[in-house]
């Protein structure tokens, strides 16, 4: 996929001017138009200084330029169109997501309706790639084959093999290994087509790694093979080291030893001269493997002592699991059960470490198709502003052309009046478009922020610090409540909200510490609520019931909770949760800087397009009425 973000780049560069244009000649061309008032050629040259520092990797100062230049007026569609584009290519190489998917939408709005195929496929293939970095498989695969749908249509090139590739590893994701291997195929059969070697190579490759998924070791073998041939043949040295570890890791599951040791020592040698730790360490672990298949310890401890080194410069969580699995098994192997015993309390330590890990991210993808949902929306309004605006603009163009010689005057006055509602909208844009960058940047920062809290929330002391993790925690712990359920039962897409009330309650109990005090009614029929409403009502349930066990029970000598759901109406979902608490006060109940978990529920509300209320008189009643059809 890399393929498509060259091509993204190097076909954003406007037509007007040569890419041997020098910087410092595009200055002077600017300072030239912007002193005759050309607002247009301005445009154009900023972009083309935008591009200069784009490929220079100078990433800040090309966001400057096109900023500017998208400031300007323009009547160049595609001007606008490459300028978007180069936009999101800067903001996708520093890491910024939402502000990649905002840009390059706007860019493939104009793009489609100038129906530019050839930048159509390049910016949908690489939203496929971006939603799919992002966990979004869904979106990853509908980008896909839009971009699919233009070039089956075209000769076959590499672009076409990148596109099936991408699908390919997508499904492989999935753990859909039928329909990857379906595409990783069709990859290799363009690759095969036009003879681009280096792919067919990879092609083998990937077909080999979902052989190994589906434990069909033979197969794996036969392609991986003819991936490691290929490699070695057109020099990819590196690659040809990656694919010759999962040789040896076939040979392993295959139990055959000596085949399976050649393999992993030259996978080893190479990946040393490249200076891939944890792909070092990768090898370093199978060569474990091996040696402790033949009760080699002593070469088995030296190669798991020096994978261990590279996993810590690494900082792979996963790779270092396996490495204490094996430090177990050689323990074992000497019937050393202390040592044994001390690395399975540390291998639990680990996986408790992944599973946080892995609730992050499935946090963080949530948020993401959150945020993605809402900047479409956005897109989508700014779309129509802007065709009302040409609408506009256009009908004053053909009443001014229509005016005669008499009422110059009135002409000129409208004139002035036309540039000066212009010269308005200009710095009203460029104001909404920094603010709405301000925003995406603490979003990112606040996602990352967000994770290094999950994983370190083990070592804080101060107890403000801890409520606050706390609140998190139980956020993700929501979720991933529903995640395993939804996922006991892989062809069921609905939550039985009586079961899930009561594990959630119970958790929430034993984390605050009332397990044993709070006396705690469901009042429930079997109630099933489809995923998509669920995991939003669980949140909500999750703020009131948290903010209760904190606040409601105080000094109280017989607390309790209450909580009803009930169907009122075929098409409506009822939820009562109802305290014996000192009551929330009528200020209590608005909004403030410090009611984060307030403002989340009402807007968790709004999403579900329900009404909520709450009553506060010998204790608190929060009622939550939602559609449900």
């Amino acid at each position: 996929m890399k393929l498509a973000y060259r091509l993204a780049l190097a076909l954003c560069i406007p037509l007007c001017c040569t890419a041997q244009s020098k910087t410092d000649s595009l200055r002077n061309l600017l300072t030239t138009a912007i002193r005759g008032n050309n607002p247009n050629d301005a445009a154009s040259y900023l972009s083309h200084i935008g591009y200069e520092f784009l490929a220079a990797h100078e990433y800040d100062s090309a966001l400057s330029c096109y900023y500017r230049s998208i400031g300007y007026s323009t009547i160049k569609r595609e001007l606008t169109a490459s300028t978007f584009e180069c936009m999101g290519v800067a903001y996708n190489n520093k890491g910024y997501s939402d502000s990649t998917l905002f840009y390059y939408n706007k860019a493939l709005a104009l793009y489609n309706e100038a129906r530019d195929t050839t930048h159509i496929v390049i910016i949908e293939t690489n939203l496929s790639l971006l939603y799919k970095n992002l966990g979004l498989y869904e979106k990853s695969l509908q980008h896909a084959f839009r971009a699919l749908a233009i070039l089956e249509n075209q000769k076959p090139d590499r672009t076409l093999a990148s596109c099936y590739n991408t699908i390919g590893a997508v499904y492989a994701k999935l753990k859909n290994y039928q329909d990857a291997l379906n595409y990783y195929r069709k990859a290799l059969i363009i690759r095969k087509q036009i003879d681009y070697t280096k792919g067919i190579g990879q092609s083998y490759n990937n077909i080999g790694e979902v052989y190994i998924s589906l434990q069909q070791y033979d197969s794996a073998l036969l392609n991986l093979l003819r991936s490691v041939d290929i490699k070695r043949t057109t020099g990819d040295r590196n690659g040809a080291g990656t694919t010759l570890n999962l040789i040896g890791e076939t040979y392993l599951a295959l139990n055959k030893v000596k085949e399976a040791e050649p393999y992993l020592q030259e996978s080893l040698a190479i990946k040393k001269e490249s200076g891939e730790r944890l792909n070092e360490a990768i090898a370093l672990n199978n060569l474990a493997k091996l040696k402790l298949l033949t009760n080699d310890l002593h070469a088995a401890e030296a190669y798991i002592l020096q994978a261990e080194e590279r996993i810590h410069k690494a900082g792979a969580l996963d790779e270092l699991r396996k490495n204490i699995e094996l430090k177990i098994q050689l323990y074992r192997s000497r019937s050393d059960y202390k040592k044994a015993l001390q690395f399975a309390n540390e291998l639990i330590i680990v996986k408790d470490s992944l599973l946080d890990h892995e609730k992050v991210e499935s946090l963080l993808a949530i948020q993401a198709q959150y945020e993605t949902e809402k900047k479409e929306q956005q897109i989508s309004i700014l779309e129509q502003d802007k065709a009302l605006q040409r609408a506009e603009i256009k009908t004053k163009q053909t009443w001014i052309q229509s005016l005669t010689i008499i009422i110059t005057l009135t002409s000129v006055i409208a004139v002035l009046l036309y540039y000066s509602y212009r010269q308005s909208q200009r710095n009203k844009n460029k104001v909404e478009n920094l603010l709405k960058e301000l925003h995406h940047r603490v979003k990112n920062n606040l996602q990352v922020l967000s994770s290094v809290l999950s994983l370190q929330s083990r070592h804080l002391t101060d107890e403000n610090a801890i409520q606050v993790i706390k609140s998190s925690e139980s956020r993700v712990n929501t979720m991933a409540l529903i995640h395993k359920k939804l996922y006991g039962d892989q062809d069921n897409r609905t939550i039985n909200m009586k079961e899930y009330i009561q594990e959630l309650v119970t958790y929430l109990m034993h984390t605050y510490g009332l397990s044993q005090k709070l006396t705690f009614t469901l009042n429930s029929k079997d109630i099933y609520l489809d995923v998509d409403k669920a995991i939003p009502t669980g949140l909500i349930l999750n703020e009131i019931v948290s903010n209760a066990l904190k606040y409601a029970y105080t000094d109280h000598s017989a607390p309790s909770l209450q909580i009803s759901i009930t169907t009122p109406h075929t098409n409506e979902l009822m939820l009562q949760i109802t305290d014996n608490g000192p009551g929330i006060s009528e200020a209590a109940q608005h909004e403030t800087p410090q009611s984060f978990g307030l403002r989340m529920v009402k807007t968790l509300t709004r999403e579900l397009k329900g009404k909520i209320s709450v009553q506060s008189y010998t204790g608190t009643t929060f009622t939550l009425q939602i559609p449900v059809t």
